[in-house]
């Protein structure tokens, strides 16, 4: 079907039938599967961090810039489609690109790039896990030393636990799909998880002892 170019080419065939994942051994892929390939010009700055959050939620090889492949049988992994397959990206990236091009039933051809676009894969993975993990550490910075309130933290707690909660969700898929283990990645948020819900114990009982030890502090004036 044509070659994508990079460090190395990645040759795609389109196929008549629906291909599954083939491993060589254990946990060593030879064929990634039927794949849907969705294709759309390189954005302006403006979306493209739209493009980058959106694609967070999305279990997709990428295969060079702006082309993104997605497994042709997504429910097989996440039947309640709570991540982004390759309908929902179609839809939301024409929105973007009318032009934009998609096209299904393809496979990866030179299977000595498919191990390069597993490590990618799973390099995009570690980054947002790690990138959560900063967001844990700094919310426990600031909560420690008083530089930011319950307000903030009732905002910025649940984007975090939700980001946390979906990349579980893509781990557990890019797993059952290719056998990528990010088990090891995946523990890394739940010491500063554990190490903030401890400090906001501690602000608690404090706050709970000073108002014991002065009950005006607790009372609001008329």
């Amino acid at each position: 079907m044509g070659v994508l170019q990079k460090n190395q080419p990645v040759l795609l065939k389109r196929v008549r039938e629906i291909r599954r994942p083939r491993f060589l051994r254990e946990k060593v892929v030879g064929e990634l599967g039927s794949l849907v390939v969705i294709a759309y010009k390189v954005p302006e700055e403006a979306q493209h961090e739209k493009i980058s959050n959106f694609l967070k939620r999305a279990p997709c090889i990428r295969l060079c810039r702006s082309v993104y492949a997605f497994y042709q049988e997504h429910t097989r992994f996440d039947k309640d489609r709570e991540l982004v397959d390759a309908r929902r990206f179609w839809d939301f990236i024409r929105e973007i690109d009318e032009d934009a091009a998609v096209i299904p039933r393809v496979v990866v051809v030179n299977s000595d790039s498919v191990e390069r676009l597993l490590k990618e894969a799973q390099e995009r993975v570690e980054k947002e896990i790690d990138d959560i993990v900063a967001g844990y550490k700094s919310l426990c910075q600031k909560a420690g030393t008083g530089e930011i309130g319950e307000q903030y933290v009732h905002g910025a707690l649940p984007k975090l636990n939700r980001r946390f909660a979906t990349v579980r969700k893509i781990a557990a898929f890019y797993e059952r799909w290719l056998r990528i283990d990010l088990s090891k990645s995946i523990i890394k948020p739940y010491p500063a998880m554990r190490k903030f819900r401890s400090l906001k114990m501690e602000n608690r009982v404090r706050e709970k002892m000073q108002v014991k030890s002065d009950p005006s502090a607790g009372l609001t004036p008329f």
